[in-house]
């Protein structure tokens, strides 16, 4: 079933003179971010107007780790990176994170680790004491609250954070020519609703699949298939949406200049971020030793529960972990989590007792 496209071209012409240093720039942020995490920088260098940053990250630092494991983060750069289900292009309060993923970079090394928050994991979503799905933090507080939860309960410093829609991604995948994805049985049952879904959230248009197995997928499938859920589980959706995230990756690293400069002119004004040029610097003076490694989803230990009449995954427990958070993203083997995570890991266990 046809539904409707069409793709615009948004280029711009520049100087002679600054066309390879845009192109490599944009090739860093491409790089580094994944889908324009960063690309924030790039927007800054070809001075056009940035939307201002929802958050200054300052206001948001992590008081309840030792200073010994601040300095242990010092080493690294890293970036919340929030995908919302936003019909109106809104990336502020009000719509909940599909997407929630954190990019930790190894400045020393160039290691680039990835882990995916599940978004139905219950945590401690507020300073109020509310306790509910993780992706609550973002509906009722936009990224401030987002990026406040996800430090207070992982014992992290965030150091910057990127928001973008799900147009944003589709617009993305059609510039780089699309991805090819291997369509299961059961995936290739749902999927269409999807791309129906997608197509009239997002005005980017596409057609329906016509079969399961290989399909080379256009922007709005790959969102369609990165946002697959119901046939199996939150678990698989995130595995879904990481592959989406490094086939991307992929075909931008293969992209050409021109595709990479329509790909910032179309990108970047859908993109919310902090990320400045101060932040990039640092990756700009020795881009080609930073690659994605790993990546995992937290909490890796983890159990279901229905809590209040909706289904939650549970950290089995909290503490335990953030422990292998920290040991996967900071190789500490002997972390031992703050008083606060202690805190929350045993109100988590309460309330899942008691069912509310």
């Amino acid at each position: 079933m046809d539904l409707f496209f069409f793709y615009e071209e948004d280029g711009g012409n520049m100087a002679n003179s600054n066309y390879l240093k845009w192109g490599l720039i944009i090739i860093a942020s491409v790089w580094a971010s994944l889908i324009g995490s960063m690309m924030g920088y790039a927007w800054n260098i070809a001075h056009m107007t940035q939307k201002l940053p929802e958050v200054e990250m300052p206001e948001i630092q992590n008081t309840n780790i030792s200073i010994e494991t601040q300095e242990k983060m010092e080493g690294y750069w890293t970036v919340a990176v929030f995908g919302v289900d936003s019909r109106d292009g809104t990336l502020g309060k009000g719509t909940r994170s599909d997407m929630q993923m954190l990019f930790n970079i190894n400045l020393g090394t160039g290691e680039i680790r990835a882990v995916s928050i599940y978004r139905d994991t219950y945590l401690k979503v507020n300073d109020k004491g509310r306790y509910d799905k993780i992706n609550e933090a973002y509906f009722n507080g936009g990224p401030a609250q987002a990026v406040k939860a996800l430090t207070d309960n992982l014992d992290i410093t965030i150091d910057d954070y990127a928001s973008f829609t799900w147009k944003a991604v589709a617009d993305a995948i059609n510039i780089l020519g699309g991805i090819d994805v291997d369509i299961s049985h059961d995936e290739f049952r749902v999927i269409n609703g999807f791309i129906t879904e997608t197509v009239e959230s997002t005005g980017v248009g596409s057609h329906h699949l016509k079969k399961e197995g290989p399909n080379h997928l256009d922007g709005v499938q790959a969102v369609a298939y990165a946002r697959l859920r119901k046939m199996d589980t939150d678990f698989k959706r995130t595995e879904r949406q990481r592959e989406v995230a490094n086939l991307a990756l992929k075909k931008a690293r293969e992209a050409d200049l021109p595709t990479l400069n329509r790909l910032a002119n179309a990108i970047l004004p859908q993109i919310s971020t902090s990320v400045g040029m101060k932040d990039m610097l640092p990756i700009m003076k020795n881009i080609k030793r930073f690659h994605l490694t790993e990546t995992e989803g937290f909490p890796s230990k983890l159990a279901d529960a229905k809590i209040n009449r909706r289904d939650c995954v549970i950290p089995v427990n909290l503490e335990d972990n953030v422990k292998r958070l920290h040991q996967f993203l900071f190789d500490e083997d002997l972390y031992e989590p703050s008083e606060t995570v202690k805190k929350t890991s045993r109100q988590i266990q309460v309330n899942v007792k008691n069912k509310r």
